[in-house]
């Protein structure tokens, strides 16, 4: 049997309102957007967006975003109905930070550490 991942599909309240967040937050750039089905373009990996009466967005997976800014990024995304999620945090390899999507769903943000060369 041969398996070829396609997208990752999330179910929200309001696709045009997500796909906002996820373009115009994130950068993503948009493949096709409907009221009832969107789909995005993350760097070669599509994000589908299906409107859903009741999505449950706390139970799904993590979405990883790597930033060049984490505040910036912060910022953005909460003018845009998210909500951070804990504090941003700084391990040896970037500052990370948990934000909550309008409807629920859990997106890390990886802000790198620069490496010298």
């Amino acid at each position: 049997m041969t398996v070829e991942f396609k997208h990752v599909m999330l179910m929200v309240k309001d696709v045009l309102a997500s796909v906002k967040f996820y373009s115009e937050g994130l950068g993503l750039t948009v493949k096709t957007a409907s009221p009832g089905w969107a789909e995005l373009d993350a760097n070669g990996t599509t994000i589908a967006l299906h409107a859903a009466e009741n999505p449950q967005g706390s139970d799904s997976p993590i979405l990883s975003f790597h930033v060049e800014d984490v505040q910036g990024a912060i910022a953005t995304l909460e003018s845009m109905g998210g909500a951070l999620e804990g504090r941003v945090r700084e391990p040896s390899f970037g500052k990370v930070a948990a934000m909550r999507t309008p409807d629920g769903y859990l997106v890390s943000l990886l802000q790198p550490t620069k490496v010298n060369k």
